[in-house]
């Protein structure tokens, strides 16, 4: 079903240094004990989709959420796009991938299409 996500990877983001998640077609749960980035994962969510640092109450810039002693946190989440509401399928296939790369002094955001190629 277009718009639903299926995949959620975490690279040095908050707590995370490597976290792939596969989601299924209809209801997850995210569940762990305190402290073990729970709130990690939605915080990265918001951020992929283009929220500002200081909206999730978690921090203040972009660069607070890059993991200590790292260079750089990433996003990835992969979008369906499949069905009559696909986002511009023969662009994108059935997959849109969307990537939030996260630097010191930088930020960038973009889309791939389902093979990984930016688009």
């Amino acid at each position: 079903m277009a718009g639903t996500i299926s995949r959620i990877r975490l690279e040095n983001f908050m707590c995370h240094s490597s976290l792939h998640i596969e989601l299924g077609q209809h209801v997850n749960f995210i569940t762990g004990q305190n402290g073990s980035g729970k709130s990690a994962v939605l915080t990265a969510l918001c951020i992929a989709f283009g929220s500002r640092a200081k909206s999730t109450q978690r921090a203040a810039a972009l660069k607070d959420f890059i993991k200590t002693d790292c260079s750089y946190a990433a996003i990835i989440v992969d979008i369906n796009n499949q069905g009559e509401d696909a986002f511009k399928p023969e662009v994108y296939g059935d997959l849109v991938r969307l990537e939030r790369r996260i630097t010191e002094s930088s930020s960038s955001m973009f889309l791939k299409d389902q093979h990984g190629n930016k688009t």
